[in-house]
């Protein structure tokens, strides 16, 4: 069975039941709990013994219990944080921090023909102390994010600076620093890709080996800062004569290597290998002097000519000896086939 009386105790609100003489028929545990009032239900007890009320607060608690009997419906009454009807001695919270706390008294007809009401008694210190307590716990709380919102800009930043860390050495690995071109460790890499695909979609592929004629002269006699600017010339020529498919590397000094992939014929290579030529031989301006440098191709296909990097680089090494003894500026097969 329900303890209604149980339940009445444990909520946050007093209830007294009182009539218009002030004598006490029945209070709950609040009041006991707040205003150490100790009663027992058959001891005769009266407002006015256990509360100093002042004239002022008689007069008007007085108005309050006629109208709600009169009118038969609840009468309301707030007392503000100066006034309190009935002196709360144990809030935790000390009632001059708040301006404008408040304590409101619903007074509700119990039994008209014997003059009785009930007062509901709901002081706002408590609300006010578990607003401070959650303003406390939201202040804690808001710190915690904080912290939490610098930790994970931290993580974010140290996670950016390690992926840019990643692709800097990745570039140093794989990059010729002074041109931008796969070096030789990206270049093998490629040529292990485009082995597998050319042997399982029964393709062929060329590699070109590249060197300019006379470099060594450039060097000697305008300097390496002319030889260098002339190698990063080179360079955008060859990326600019090459697919996106295909791999343009620097392997060494004025050497470069050319992965040309899915080549249909030898047609198309002495082609690309012919228009490499003629953009190269084109006069160029670096640093206000004027330049004119040929270059120099040898080529390999795979399969024919090698399956393997060192076997096809070798090769192609060979045919360009043969191009750099035909009078250099102009390319060769491995097989000696004419352009």
């Amino acid at each position: 069975m329900i303890n209604c009386e149980k339940i009445i105790d444990s909520i946050n609100v007093g209830i007294m039941t009182i009539d218009t003489d002030f004598n006490i028929f029945y209070m709950n545990k609040w009041f006991s709990v707040h205003s150490e009032i100790v009663h027992q239900q058959n001891e005769p007890l009266n407002l006015l013994d256990i509360f100093a009320l002042n004239k002022e607060q008689i007069k008007t608690l007085k108005r309050h219990i006629k109208a709600a009997l009169t009118l038969k419906s609840p009468s309301l009454y707030t007392a503000d944080s100066n006034h309190y009807l009935f002196a709360m001695k144990h809030a935790l919270t000390i009632k001059s921090i708040f301006e404008f706390m408040q304590q409101d008294v619903t007074i509700v007809p119990y039994d008209i023909a014997k003059r009785q009401v009930t007062l509901l008694v709901y002081d706002q210190t408590t609300l006010m102390e578990e607003k401070a307590k959650c303003h406390k716990e939201s202040a804690s709380l808001a710190e915690a994010v904080k912290v939490a919102n610098e930790t994970i800009k931290k993580l974010e930043n140290a996670q950016r600076t390690l992926v840019k860390q990643k692709d800097i050495i990745y570039k140093q690995a794989h990059y010729d620093q002074l041109t931008s071109l796969a070096n030789r460790s990206l270049l093998h890499e490629r040529f292990q890709l485009l082995i597998q695909r050319a042997t399982e979609n029964d393709k062929k592929f060329g590699v070109f080996f590249l060197d300019l004629d006379r470099f060594k002269e450039v060097n000697d006699t305008l300097g390496h800062d002319i030889g260098d600017e002339l190698l990063i010339h080179v360079a955008k020529l060859l990326l600019h004569a090459t697919r996106k498919t295909d791999t343009v590397a620097r392997i060494g000094g004025d050497e470069f290597i050319i992965l040309m992939d899915d080549i249909e014929s030898d047609k198309i290579l002495a082609s690309i290998a012919q228009k490499i030529i003629s953009s190269i031989q084109n006069p160029v301006k670096i640093k206000n002097i004027d330049l004119q440098i040929t270059a120099s191709i040898g080529i390999s296909i795979f399969p024919n000519d090698g399956i393997s990097f060192n076997e096809l680089l070798k090769n192609a090494d060979l045919a360009l000896y043969s191009a750099k003894t035909k009078g250099k500026n102009t390319f060769c097969f491995l097989r000696n086939k004419e352009k």
